[in-house]
């Protein structure tokens, strides 16, 4: 398992860069779903993601999708890239998104 310090959500054969959410990935499987996006802004908008081109701000990432509601933090974390324009086929690393650490 990952920690969340250093959580880079690719698989060794997925080609995609990594994204690097920090904290933010605990506060999201912590969180109480489902969720809106415009609830997940006002709690988390400032939480900043490292990507592959710098860094960027949670709000901006779910900026116009306000009305979407999450069903659980892997849903988050596709919708997050998605806004950075790029698919994520990687569904083992999807899954560890629903569990908690023990």
């Amino acid at each position: 398992m990952s920690s969340d310090n250093a959580d880079h959500d690719t698989a060794a054969h997925d080609p995609a860069p990594a994204v690097t959410f920090g904290p933010l990935k605990r506060a999201l499987r912590e969180h109480c779903y489902p969720v809106t996006a415009a609830e997940l802004i006002e709690q988390y908008g400032a939480a900043k993601l490292e990507t592959p081109t710098g860094t960027a701000r949670l709000d901006g990432l779910l900026e116009g999708s306000e009305e979407t509601q999450f069903r659980d933090p892997s849903e988050v974390r596709e919708a997050v890239l998605d806004a950075l324009g790029r698919a994520d086929a990687s569904a083992a690393a999807a899954g560890e998104w629903t569990e908690l650490p023990r």
